[in-house]
């Protein structure tokens, strides 16, 4: 029997020996958590749309090149709302786009794709219509002008009038209501309008801008 207790005494031993040697208790720090998905992104949030076109700091029209229009500014136009002309130029000028819900940024925008807007002024108290023929952002300021004025000779004539953008967008409103019309070889559909204006405008203001053509 001696020999079996001490084999049981001898397995006994050993066993308390080996778990007291085994690795030390941690205390205070545990082991990192493993992600479930280590494939997923950080952030799932879906980025804001980068728009990539921006308007010119300038642009200009040369309206003696733009013989549509100096035809149009020949016709005698007795309107003393901007849209009148819809109705008023039926039968004379074929192609005409009554822009709505516009600003200064919509103007510009046309000014760079090389389309004229036309506005109503009513600053001596009569109404005349003029041409948006430049802008200039490092001077703040906005050229518009008679574009029949634009081909007769003399510095003056040829410049128009210059204001600073507060000083046009209190007559263009007072005036024009936020419209301009244009008037274009060919008929511009809204869709065309609004693509147009895509390249330099966000999305939510492009969509508020109304085109009435034919």
């Amino acid at each position: 029997m001696r020999p079996h207790l001490f084999h049981t005494a001898s397995i006994l031993a050993l066993s308390i020996l080996l778990v007291s040697c085994g690795p030390p208790p941690q205390t205070g720090k545990l082991p990192p958590i493993p992600s479930a998905n280590r494939s997923q992104p950080a952030s799932t949030s879906t980025p804001a749309r980068i728009r990539t076109g921006a308007l010119p700091a300038s642009a200009a029209i040369d309206v003696t090149k733009k013989p549509i229009l100096t035809t149009f500014f020949r016709m005698d136009h007795d309107v003393r709302r901007l849209e009148d002309l819809y109705a008023t130029t039926r039968g004379k000028v074929q192609n005409l786009s009554v822009v709505s819900n516009c600003n200064l940024g919509v103007l510009k925008a046309f000014v760079a794709t090389g389309w004229t807007p036309i506005i109503l002024s009513k600053r001596t108290g009569k109404a005349h219509l003029l041409a948006v023929m430049k802008y200039d952002d490092a001077d703040q300021k906005i050229q518009i002008g008679n574009p029949l004025g634009a081909r007769r000779k003399g510095s003056e004539s040829r410049r128009g009038r210059t204001l600073t953008y507060p000083e046009f967008e209190k007559e263009w409103v007072t005036g024009s209501g936020n419209k301009c019309v244009l008037i274009t070889p060919r008929r511009l559909h809204d869709v065309e309008i609004h693509a147009a204006l895509k390249k330099y405008l966000p999305e939510g203001q492009v969509a508020r801008v109304q085109v009435r053509s034919r």
